[in-house]
């Protein structure tokens, strides 16, 4: 859970309440990582708090309002975010992209299917490129540590771009070995009982 971690990150320099350490990721990576919900940092909290990662302590609260709950680190919590440092990280699954399983449904339209999703998708990321691009000179011009944020950014999405020409290149191969490969699903030999409706679909 590297979310998880990077709050256990923030716990270790000081204790804090839930909410607030949301702010604390968003304040240090961008609005990106403004999108965590108050139900998902609260299920977090929990999890925590009982693998025994996080303590919990409630403090008045002034005005009379609720008691503010705190959360502490434990010393089993250092040990995690240390075995989490230590370790390189991992995609989480694995190098499945949605983009491939697009390519797969283009390739039994044929080539220039492949070729029309492969420019859909090289537009779409070149027009966020562009956002990116206006985005980081306008850091730069701040001196701010978002200048890094948008280059990682950046980076993935000429990744993307990477991943778009190298279908784009290969596309009469995909589209001719891709329905071979589906060819016992699309015969109904390979599929398994009950999908077998699905191979009349597009014939």
């Amino acid at each position: 859970m590297p979310y998880a971690h990077a709050l256990l990150a923030l716990l270790a320099e000081r204790d804090c309440y839930a909410w607030s350490l949301r702010g604390g990721v968003e304040a240090a990576l961008g609005n990106d990582w403004s999108g965590a919900s108050r139900s998902h940092v609260y299920a977090i909290i929990k999890q925590l708090l009982r693998n025994g990662l996080i303590s919990a302590a409630p403090h008045p609260s002034a005005d009379h309002r609720p008691d503010i709950t705190t959360h502490s680190i434990t010393e089993a919590g250092r040990a995690e975010l240390s075995r989490w440092m230590d370790e390189p990280t991992i995609r989480a699954a694995g190098y499945r992209d949605d983009f491939q399983l697009k390519v797969m449904a283009a390739a039994l339209r044929g080539e220039a299917e492949i070729r029309r999703i492969c420019d859909i998708q090289r537009r779409a990321r070149l027009d966020e490129l562009q956002v990116l691009h206006a985005l980081r000179e306008e850091e730069s011009v701040n001196g701010g540590l978002g200048t890094w944020t948008v280059e990682v950014a950046i980076n993935y999405l000429d990744a993307d771009l990477l991943a778009v020409d190298s279908a784009e290149s290969r596309a009469e191969q995909i589209a001719e070995e891709i329905p071979k490969l589906l060819a016992p699903f699309l015969s109904g030999g390979g599929s398994s009982p009950g999908t077998a409706t699905h191979t009349a679909v597009g014939r």
